[in-house]
């Protein structure tokens, strides 16, 4: 690494660094509280109409009819939690299975739709084999670009001066810098 180089990663360093006031802090902490409050507030605006509806529901029965109805309120509400359970079991088995393979355990958003285990585990061969195409895919692509091949000749001395005149440029820089020797010996006229 040269000095410019060095100088310019210092000047990069001194830009990213921001000092900020303490009236500027107090405004982004008010700030973000405020949005942190105006979320919460919302989920206790949804939770209080749904719990105003349950309520207005109950209201029109009696007292037999609105116990049946909070029970049946109650073994929904059970369900849901038991569905919400599964699901994110199931995500966390499913992100061992995904890590074990060798992919980004991230990907079991994409992966688990559902509490079915069997599901998922087809979705992920399914994930799998595309990914290990696209991957075997893309490396054959670089491995087959327009890269030109080093040839090994000359880097034992076992070259003639016809095969010296039919070498690239290329060819003849690595020789000059492999065996430089050869390259000189090669080169007299």
């Amino acid at each position: 690494m040269n000095e410019n180089e060095e100088i310019n990663v210092d000047e990069v360093e001194v830009q990213e660094t921001k000092t900020y006031t303490q009236d500027e802090m107090l405004a982004m902490i008010q700030s973000e509280s405020d949005k942190r409050v105006a979320q919460a507030v919302k989920t206790q605006q949804k939770k209080y109409e749904k719990e105003l509806a349950k309520t207005k529901s109950l209201s029109a029965l009696d007292e037999e009819g609105r116990a049946k109805a909070e029970k049946d309120i109650r073994i929904t509400e059970l369900e849901e939690q038991l569905q919400q359970f599964r699901l994110t079991n199931t995500k966390v088995e499913i992100g061992k299975v995904l890590s074990n393979r060798g992919l980004d355990a991230n990907l079991v958003d994409y992966v688990v739709v559902s509490d079915d285990a069997d599901e998922a585990m087809e979705r992920i061969e399914k994930l799998d084999k595309i990914f290990k195409t696209m991957v075997r895919s893309e490396v054959e692509k670089r491995m087959n670009t327009s890269n030109p091949k080093i040839s090994t000749m000359g880097l034992d001395g076992n070259i003639t001066k016809d095969q010296f005149t039919k070498m690239s440029l290329m060819e003849k820089s690595q020789l000059a810098t492999s065996n430089k020797d050869l390259y000189t010996q090669l080169t007299k006229r």
